[in-house]
């Protein structure tokens, strides 16, 4: 965790620059990423691309005033210049008590190995191949396939080096692999699109298989799709959908945002808000997380924070600013680029799986509705989480799946939504860094034609 590897030039010179102006505390972020991106389309490589991007981040305290500056050229004069700009920030910036860094050295940190040093020796070709291989099982697994836009494999190395004014360092290295496709679908002179996206911190763990079929069924189940009828009834959410809401939910968690009046748990905290049934949990430690590092962008060791506990709001999202003028500690869940100051975000969130089986949840369901997709979450009103969307779905009759419908409208509260979940799938699933089961709502409202 602590570097001990031989210093970077630019960062011994950001270092000795900064010394020299004094300042009350320093941090230095710098950050190394290469990506490599194979596309395939008709068997042949249609792209192949790698990018290396680095940057340095400093931020800058003096008198109670904050300064930020970045640069992406590690030449000594853009250095030099991203420091005095910092200094020059803070100046200008207003006092406020609350501003302060996390000293690295007070800090015992996780262990957490997600470099997957075989993964980075497997052959260039190897690579190819594989991305071949994902366009021609979803091509395979059903006649109705009639093309693929684009199969994708990409790698990531990402290294984080963090130095702050007492001269403790953190560093991380850690790999991403992820596998994606989006393919058509015709039968009839319909014609349909799906998509499907897996990740991992290893190659060999990552399912090219699944990610083929899923995407295949995605497309065709929509094919000879007809209307919905109106109607207020039991629905199921499938998992995807389930992260949607979650996504849009998630801000409400942040103490910044309940702070600032644009949290939907404003005066709900230590209530019951949710199902009983539900649990929200933010592990910045998950095996596998996309989210998962031993430090979030401040250099606080990261943890699991429980949000919602049996429906009760139980815990926020604290990164060290909001931390301290709320008189608690930061959850470890910082997030940031090169470009930008840390901020409150996601490690991985995730709801809790129940026990049943998707079929199981339509047992019991006379009429009622499975919804695939639901367009323009971003849309609803983030304060009070009312909304009106596009959806698309597949009826349910008797407990079985049986006609697709698209093109009508589902209204409500996410808020209420999550109230009415009486039962929890059993098939969480993740969605880069949020995770969701598949869930049975007691009634949903449809508006159709």
């Amino acid at each position: 965790m602590h570097s001990h590897l031989q210093e970077h030039p630019a960062l011994i010179h950001a270092i000795q620059r900064l010394e020299r102006l004094n300042p009350d505390q320093f941090e230095l972020y710098y950050e190394h990423r290469t990506s490599t991106k194979v596309d395939s389309k008709d068997q042949h490589v249609d792209s192949l691309s790698r990018s290396e991007d680095v940057g340095l981040a400093i931020r800058f305290i003096k008198d109670h005033k904050l300064g930020f500056s970045f640069t992406t050229s590690m030449e000594p004069e853009a250095i030099q210049k991203a420091v005095d700009t910092a200094s020059e920030v803070a100046s200008f910036m207003p006092e406020d008590k609350y501003i302060g860094f996390h000293s690295f050295g007070t800090s015992v940190y996780p262990s957490v190995d997600n470099l997957d040093a075989q993964g980075l020796k497997v052959p260039l070709a190897e690579k190819i191949r594989l991305a071949k291989s994902l366009e021609a099982q979803c091509r395979g697994s059903d006649s109705r396939i009639t093309g693929v836009r684009a199969a994708t494999l990409s790698e990531t190395v990402a290294e984080t080096l963090m130095i702050d004014s007492n001269g403790e360092r953190l560093q991380h290295k850690s790999t991403g692999y992820t596998a994606s496709i989006t393919c058509k679908a015709e039968y009839e002179g319909d014609s349909q699109t799906g998509s499907e996206f897996a990740f991992s911190n290893y190659l060999d763990n990552l399912d090219i298989q699944s990610v083929a079929k899923l995407s295949a069924q995605w497309a065709v189940e929509q094919l000879g799709a007809q209307s919905a009828p109106t109607l207020k009834c039991p629905g199921i959410l499938r998992n995807s959908v389930v992260a949607d809401l979650l996504d849009f939910l998630s801000d409400s968690f942040s103490a910044e945002q309940l702070d600032k009046g644009r949290s939907i748990l404003a005066g709900k905290f230590g209530q019951l808000a949710f199902s009983e049934q539900i649990t929200l949990i933010n592990d910045g430690l998950l095996p596998g997380g996309a989210g998962t590092a031993p430090f979030d962008a401040e250099g606080i060791p990261c943890k699991k924070t429980t949000l919602v506990d049996g429906g009760f709001v139980s815990g926020l999202l604290y990164d060290k600013y909001y931390a301290k003028k709320k008189g608690t500690h930061p959850t470890g869940c910082a997030v940031r680029g090169i470009k930008s100051p840390p901020s409150i975000g996601l490690s991985n969130l995730y709801m809790k799986e129940g026990k049943k089986p998707l079929k199981s949840l339509f047992d019991g369901i006379s009429k009622g509705i499975l919804i695939t997709d639901l367009m323009g979450l971003h849309t609803a009103n983030p304060v009070t989480g009312d909304f009106s969307l596009g959806a698309t779905g597949i009826m349910i009759e008797n407990g079985r799946l049986t006609v697709p419908v698209r093109g009508f409208a589902v209204a409500g509260n996410v808020l209420e939504l999550f109230r009415r979940m009486t039962d929890i799938g059993n098939d969480l699933k993740f969605f880069g860094r949020i995770g969701a089961p598949s869930v049975r709502l007691s009634e949903l409202s449809v508006g159709g034609t």
